[in-house]
C-alpha cells in the first residue's frame, strides 16, 4: 500500500500514525509527572504502565525506520541519512544536558532522539534489503534481550546496550534491542512497496478533519516532544506546590 504524498512529498497516513503516538506520548508522560510529583500512585514499572511507553517508543523507532527506507526509495545519497543524525543529536545533546541539571544521576544519556540520530547511519547497509533487515533485527533484538537482566561495572558500553550498575536513566533506549524496530519498520516498508500497489486514500470533507489534525502534529513531532515536557514538569510542579500550601 503506498501512501498519498502530503505537503512537501510526506505521507499524511504516516504522519498521522506519528502524530497519534505523540499524544499517547503525552499522555503516558503527564502521568509519569503525576507520579514525579506525588499526585498519583500509579505503578509505572508492572503491568500496562509499563509496557505502555515502550510500545510508544517501539512505535516511534518503527516509523523512522519506514521513513528512512523511504527515503533511501528516493535516491537519497549517504550523506543525507549524516545530516538527519546531525540535525537530531543537537536537541539530544541539549536533552542530556537539561536532564543532568534536573535529574542527576539519572539523566538521560541515551534515549530516544539518541537512539533515532544513531540509526540514521546504523540503517543505511539494511535499506532496500528487508530480508537482511529482518535477520539483522531479529538478532539485534534477541540480543538486547538477553543483555537485558545483567549489569555491568562502567557505562562507556552502556549506549550499546550493556546496562551499567546502579544507574538507572529516565530514558534509556540502547542499541540493543531498540535499533531491531528501525530495521524492521525499514524492511516492512520496503516489501510494502514491493507487493501492494494500492493507494491509500485520504478521506475528504469533515473526516479529514481529525487526521489532518494529526498529521500536522506528526509533522512537528520534535518539535511538541521538546516542548511539552518542560510544560509537565511546570504544571506538575505547581501543581504540588499549590497542593502543599493549603
Amino acid at each position: 500500500m503506498a501512501e498519498r504524498p502530503a505537503n512537501g512529498g510526506r505521507s499524511v497516513a504516516l504522519d498521522a500514525l506519528r502524530g497519534a503516538l505523540v499524544l499517547f506520548m503525552a499522555a503516558y508522560h503527564a502521568v509519569y509527572v503525576a507520579v514525579l510529583f506525588g499526585l498519583s500512585a500509579v505503578d509505572l514499572w508492572h503491568g500496562f504502565w509499563w509496557l505502555f511507553p515502550r510500545a510508544i517508543a517501539a512505535g516511534f523507532i518503527a516509523l523512522s525506520g519506514w521513513s528512512l527506507a523511504v527515503k533511501r526509495e528516493g535516491g537519497a545519497p549517504f550523506r543525507s541519512f549524516l545530516k538527519r543524525a546531525l540535525r537530531l543529536a543537537l536537541p539530544a545533546a541539549c536533552v542530556s544536558a537539561v536532564s543532568m541539571l534536573m535529574f542527576g544521576d539519572s539523566w538521560v544519556f541515551f534515549g530516544v532522539l539518541h537512539l533515532l540520530a544513531l540509526s540514521s547511519i546504523l540503517a543505511w547497509p539494511f535499506l532496500g534489503r528487508p530480508v537482511a533487515g529482518l535477520v539483522a533485527g531479529g538478532l539485534v533484538l534477541a540480543a538486547g534481550l538477553i543483555l537485558g537482566p545483567y549489569r555491568w561495572d562502567g557505562a562507556w558500553l552502556a549506549w550499546l546496550g550493556f546496562r551499567p550498575e546502579g544507574l538507572y536513566p529516565a530514558d534509556y533506549l540502547p542499541v540493543l534491542p531498540w535499533f531491531a524496530w528501525c530495521l524492521f519498520g525499514a524492511s516492512i516498508r520496503t516489501m510494502a512497496a514491493r507487493s501492494l500497489s494500492r493507494r491509500f486514500s485520504t478521506p475528504a470533507g469533515p473526516a479529514a478533519i481529525p487526521l489532518r489534525a494529526l498529521a500536522f502534529l506528526g509533522r512537528h513531532s520534535l518539535a511538541f516532544y521538546l516542548a511539552h515536557l518542560p510544560v509537565l514538569y511546570g504544571l506538575g510542579w505547581l501543581v504540588s506546590r499549590a497542593l502543599a500550601s493549603r
